[in-house]
């Protein structure tokens, strides 16, 4: 879940942004490997598109709200610095064409780029030892759904809405969109793993 520009004031945003930044700054350090190795190149820049892409496919459902399938887990679970790579571009261009805001990049890239990837492993490491199959799909809904009370924790924290607002209104919507993301990050991760396994590295262990 995105956020717009002009709901959240000066002090915070500058606050996000700085933590932010320090964040990516360690990622990118940490992921000097990934970035060196040219194979890896064309891969998250197929990734970027067609998430891109993807995420400008809207869902008919009977909901106020901008629906879509994000793929965050699917690409968390191909390599976790991967994907925070993937989405700190996705956010970015997404900022410029028009969805969540220029103002609110930080908080959207922390989110989004950050928490959202290592959510979605965490989930998935935590219950793949029982069912993965289950993982798979607890991991796609609950990373959406844990998004929505975080993006309603900290506009509540900025005084934007008060933390009801987003219980009830923004975490029910997410959890609707949860479940389309963890129904397709089943599908797809077990399509990928049959026609290429080296994919989803998570599904071979």
């Amino acid at each position: 879940m995105h956020i717009p520009d002009g709901i959240i004031s000066v002090t915070p945003l500058i606050l996000f942004t700085i933590i932010t930044i320090c964040l990516l700054i360690v990622i990118f350090y940490k992921s000097k490997d990934i970035l060196s190795n040219e194979k890896n190149i064309p891969l998250i820049a197929l990734f970027i598109v067609a998430t891109v892409i993807v995420q400008y496919i809207e869902l008919p459902l009977p909901v106020t709200a901008c629906v879509h399938i994000s793929l965050i887990t699917i690409i968390a679970l191909y390599d976790l610095r991967t994907s925070m790579i993937v989405y700190m571009f996705v956010t970015i261009i997404q900022a410029f064409l028009g969805e969540g805001g220029i103002s609110t990049l930080g908080v959207n890239l922390l989110n989004l780029a950050i928490l959202a990837p290592l959510i979605a492993y965490g989930l998935y490491t935590l219950l793949s030892r029982f069912n993965k199959d289950v993982a798979l799909f607890i991991s796609g809904f609950g990373t959406i759904t844990l998004l929505g009370l975080i993006v309603s924790m900290e506009l509540a924290i900025c005084n934007v809405y008060p933390i009801q607002y987003g219980l009830f209104t923004i975490v029910p919507v997410e959890a609707i969109v949860g479940v389309l993301e963890g129904v397709v990050t089943v599908i797809v991760m077990k399509a990928l793993y049959k026609a290429k396994p080296e994919l989803v590295p998570v599904l071979s262990n």
